[in-house]
């Protein structure tokens, strides 16, 4: 598999970021205005975002074998004086969780390829007026429908596999979608095809929160629930939200609800008797 080359750029933070300095960067203006604890600084960057790995530690809190897997020789200084060190393992697989997250903390990012031209940032569908089409999308030409397409197939690949539960639930969704209209079921196939083709390019994340930003403008409140419980009901399946997949659930809907109390994901998801992976 090719390796993926692809750059970013962050609007008043940092330009020509691999995935790794992106994160750093990203954190690292974070903490020169954060005025709260340690502790309370990880409650903003929680270790789910990245994995088993965390965010970032506390260099006092990093064990002398693990060290190569943070930047322990450019520490950050938290008000509370905590030195803490960023962790450098990202891939395509986490970082799309990480992206949501930044977006949703007011981050401009955006993917500089030299074969996908993007030409607008993370956060442009979070305006109040109606968005035509879904930022960096194939030739500007994205709707509605593609973007539920692409928000639910990436759903359905959180935890790394698709099961016979799953695809029920996409049927459901088509059947629902066709009644409002919007041709979800028309246009799987071909989202599908790209979404692959963008992975490959290393564009994936950045389009997949375009899609959701996109989706945050132009659903109305009823339906952008539906769109979470059904979304909720493809990770449910197998009776166990794994904590990738509740990771995206979470941020998807904070993402959906930009500035607002997001849907208490986990609240329904204990009160249905869903085990969530800790």
């Amino acid at each position: 598999m090719a390796k993926d080359y692809t750059k970013y750029n962050v609007e008043g933070v940092g330009s020509n970021l691999n995935k790794a300095r992106l994160v750093q960067k990203i954190v690292e203006h974070h903490a020169s205005s954060f005025e709260g604890t340690y502790q309370a600084f990880l409650e903003t960057w929680f270790d789910d975002l990245q994995g088993g790995k965390g965010v970032c530690k506390a260099l006092t809190e990093i064990e002398a074998k693990n060290e190569r897997n943070y930047y322990v020789k450019e520490p950050i200084t938290l008000a509370d004086g905590t030195k803490i060190a960023v962790c450098n393992q990202w891939g395509k697989e986490n970082l799309s969780n990480f992206l949501l997250h930044a977006g949703s903390l007011g981050y401009t990012i955006i993917a500089d390829s030299d074969e996908v031209a993007t030409s607008d940032g993370i956060n442009e569908a979070h305006a109040t007026s109606v968005v035509e089409a879904v930022a960096g999308s194939p030739g500007g030409s994205w709707k509605t429908p593609h973007a539920l397409a692409f928000v639910i197939r990436h759903t359905m690949l959180a935890d790394g596999e698709v099961i016979e539960g799953e695809l029920n639930w996409m049927h459901v969704a088509f059947d629902e979608y066709d009644e409002q209209d919007i041709e979800v079921r028309d246009v799987w196939d071909d989202v599908d095809t790209q979404a692959q083709f963008y992975w490959k390019l290393g564009y994936h994340n950045t389009l997949l929160v375009n899609c959701i930003n996109f989706l945050a403008v132009n659903l109305d409140n009823s339906q952008k629930s539906r769109l979470i419980q059904i979304l909720m009901q493809i990770c449910a399946q197998d009776n166990l939200i794994s904590s990738d997949e509740y990771v995206t659930l979470l941020l998807i809907a904070k993402n959906l609800y930009p500035g607002g109390e997001p849907y208490p994901i986990r609240n329904v998801l204990v009160r249905a008797g869903i085990e969530i992976e800790e």
